[in-house]
């Protein structure tokens, strides 16, 4: 009879592994839990930033601050591993800088103003002071300026001056700096083909330099006149015509005058339809006269700058 084979022995490291494979794993979980447990109570280091806000003096106080405050300061903290871990930004509140006495030259972060909740410690805040620079603080008026981009359609040109409202207004800052500010510019208001007509702007003030702030608003309302280009023209050699009672003899018979219009309609102009003129008075004087030269027959929209000459000699022939 044949005897049943003999399965080989395990090793020593196979049963090292498998015998009373429960027993050991759940051992194993046990020393993980432990092993976080005691480490976790375990002391930890952390730095965070916190938020930086200051209470400033009221706007009409003598002096003013000058220097550049931090936004946030750098608070390293101690405690225990799990609750270093868990803190987050948001945890804390602002810090606040009371700088509303300005006779101080330093303002210093105080550790107990830090509200922390647990078995936290604060270690240090960087900066731990700020240097406070103060000046003296003043505040006037000066005139607004209006800064122009492009050009308008062509034949059309800005009419100056603009309309500026308010045409100034009230800045404040460090007394030298307020006193060496002579005019603000707004930003560019753009005119790239305007055409003929008015328009109304409101236009922000460019940034003041240094210290200085607007103390009241920082925009303007700029009124624009578009109109057309207006230029002269001389038509000469105008025959006088005499109206009234009468015939007279002009010396000179003729006259040059000089209209002002829109560039674009002045070459239009026929020297017919400009009909300069003298009226004769309906009394008969003897000998002759001297009487003023009118002009009819300008179109609407020019001017007669000149009529050269203004007045003739006029001598009755009946």
């Amino acid at each position: 009879m044949k005897e049943p084979a003999q399965q080989p022995e395990r090793g020593l490291l196979t049963r090292l592994v498998l015998d009373n494979y429960p027993l050991k794993l759940l051992s194993l979980l046990l020393a993980i839990a432990l092993f976080s447990i005691v480490h976790s109570d375990q002391d930890a280091q952390r730095s965070m930033y916190i938020d930086v806000v200051a209470l400033l003096p009221p706007r009409n106080a003598d002096k003013l601050l000058v220097n550049t405050l931090p936004a946030q300061v750098k608070v390293t903290l101690r405690g225990s591993r799990a609750r270093i871990a868990s803190l987050q930004h948001d945890d804390f509140a602002p810090l606040q800088m009371d700088l509303r006495e300005t006779g101080r030259r330093f303002f210093y972060f105080d550790q107990n103003a830090i509200d922390v909740s647990g078995r936290v410690q604060i270690v240090s805040i960087e900066p731990s002071h700020v240097e406070l620079v103060w000046r003296d603080r003043a505040e006037r008026k000066i005139p607004v300026r209006a800064k122009l981009r492009g050009t308008p359609e062509e034949g059309f040109w800005v009419k100056k001056p603009l309309v500026i409202s308010p045409a100034s207004v009230t800045i404040s800052g460090p007394k030298d700096e307020v006193n060496a500010a002579s005019e603000v510019f707004t930003d560019d208001i753009a005119i790239d083909g305007m055409a003929e007509g008015a328009y109304e702007r409101r236009a922000a003030l460019e940034p003041l330099a240094g210290h200085m702030v607007y103390s009241e608003q920082n925009s303007v309302s700029v009124h624009i006149d578009i109109v057309a280009e207006r230029s002269e023209r001389t038509l000469r050699h105008l025959d006088v015509a005499v109206l009234g009672a009468g015939e007279a003899a002009l010396r000179p018979s003729a006259v040059a005058v000089t209209l002002r219009g829109p560039t674009r309609s002045l070459a239009d102009i026929e020297a017919e339809q400009i009909v300069p003129f003298v009226e004769l008075p309906a009394a008969i004087a003897p000998g002759v006269e001297v009487l003023e030269v009118k002009v009819r027959g300008i179109p609407v929209g020019f001017t007669v700058e000149r009529i050269a000459p203004a007045s003739v000699i006029a001598k009755r022939v009946r």
